[in-house]
């Protein structure tokens, strides 16, 4: 799913856990899996490549 960075950061990552087992959000930019879609947009790149909206 394609959405802004500011968007994404509510979103839970399945890789970033705390000490008791407690997901973490989504680090935007800052993780090396965010990838890149244009100004602000982008998607997380552990779940491939996006579909193009029909």
């Amino acid at each position: 799913m394609i959405c802004s960075e500011s968007e994404a950061k509510f979103k839970y990552c399945p890789y970033l856990m705390t000490s008791d087992d407690k997901m973490k959000f989504c680090q935007g930019t800052m993780c090396m899996m965010w990838r890149s879609c244009g100004s602000d947009k982008g998607y997380c790149g552990l779940a491939g490549k996006p579909e193009a909206s029909k």
